[in-house]
């Protein structure tokens, strides 16, 4: 049986499908089968958000035509952004398995039911999540400064009607995300806590889900880092929209770090047994080696030497092995996304006031 090759859709459902998939998750299959994949849709949500919310300023008279408001235009790229953002990590999540898979032990046979369970949310959350969604929508509006936010109470309702398809839909994004990622890194844990052939001397499938959770925490840091600064304005002030802030850059930290803990104690595990085992042999071999030489029989203590030497040379292989699956690169890659945009934001600032002295 095959599988769609973006979202993980089996050509036979019945079989392989223990779950009917949720909205979002039907649309970005559909997606997927567009000219191009279907990237292209993703700027096209924001321009129609962009068209809705300009236009009834404009018809309003809030906004003299053909003016722009920038606020609402960093605010209609978080739902887009995080639809284009699941549908990419479903990809990786879809790669990280096949490489991962090895590690397993399992037949191939269950490798789609697997893999749709990673790129497919069950249905039956959305008029809850349209609730949560609409909920932070209107409490980040009212809690919006009033530099942004002003007039009587007709200018504000026109704002509202303005701003709230965007808030909606980028907040009900956000829960959705919370939960389809969530859900994409507990698979982790539970893949790694479940699989029988896992070798700690083959690093391709232990090092397999850092692609996915460094890029996971990835797309969080970008949407904390993209809301304090090119869309700063909405956010100080903003206790609601701040709070979602920082719940990004903690669910970024934890994406990382939090599904791969357990497969690195179970390799520390692993290797602390290596190397015990290691020590018994080099101890059985050296207590041979010296009742050889007691008996006189020198000539027959070449062979134990040898066979010293390589038990030496796998205890130093077994010594180098690595607890945490991730190779050093990634974990560079995740430090520096977490904290560089801080350096270079603090230095500008003292540059900054520098210049201003």
């Amino acid at each position: 049986m095959e599988v769609s090759a973006a979202q993980g859709y089996p050509s036979s459902p019945q079989a392989l499908a223990p779950y009917p998939p949720a909205g979002f998750s039907r649309f970005l299959a559909w997606v997927d089968r567009l000219p191009l994949h279907g990237w292209w849709v993703f700027p096209v949500l924001v321009f129609v958000q962009l068209v809705w919310s300009q236009g009834v300023l404009w018809a309003a008279g809030h906004l003299p035509v053909g003016t722009f408001d920038p606020v609402i235009g960093y605010g209609a790229v978080y739902g887009p952004y995080t639809l284009a953002a699941i549908a990419y990590l479903n990809g990786v999540a879809r790669r990280s398995l096949r490489d991962f898979w090895p590690g397993t032990g399992w037949p191939d046979g269950e490798r789609p039911g697997w893999e749709y369970r990673f790129v497919t949310s069950p249905g039956g959350y959305g008029p809850r999540i349209l609730v949560v969604g609409l909920l932070l929508a209107l409490g980040g509006f009212l809690a919006s400064p009033t530099t942004i936010v002003a007039g009587d109470a007709s200018g504000r309702i026109t704002l509202l009607a303005a701003y709230l398809p965007t808030l909606l839909f980028g907040y009900s994004m956000f829960v959705i995300a919370l939960i389809h990622v969530g859900r994409q890194l507990r698979l982790v844990s539970r893949i790694h806590r479940d699989a029988r052939a896992i070798d700690p001397f083959d690093t391709a499938p232990l090092y397999a889900f850092s692609r996915l959770t460094m890029q996971t925490g990835v797309a969080y840091l970008l949407v904390g880092y993209f809301s304090l600064t090119a869309n700063g304005a909405w956010q100080f002030g903003n206790f609601v929209s701040l709070f979602t802030v920082f719940v990004a850059f903690g669910a970024g930290v934890l994406a990382f770090v939090a599904p791969l803990w357990g497969i690195h104690g179970r390799l520390v595990r692993e290797k602390e047994a290596l190397a015990r085992d290691a020590e018994h042999r080099l101890n059985r071999l050296g207590a041979e080696m010296y009742s050889r030489i007691d008996a006189g029989a020198f000539d027959s203590t070449k062979t134990i030497a040898e066979s010293l030497d390589g038990v030496r040379a796998m205890r130093e292989r077994i010594v180098r092995l690595p607890t945490w699956p991730w190779p050093p690169q990634v974990l560079r890659g995740f430090v520096s996304a977490l904290f560089l945009p801080v350096v270079v934001y603090v230095i500008s600032r003292i540059v900054a006031s520098g210049v201003g002295t």
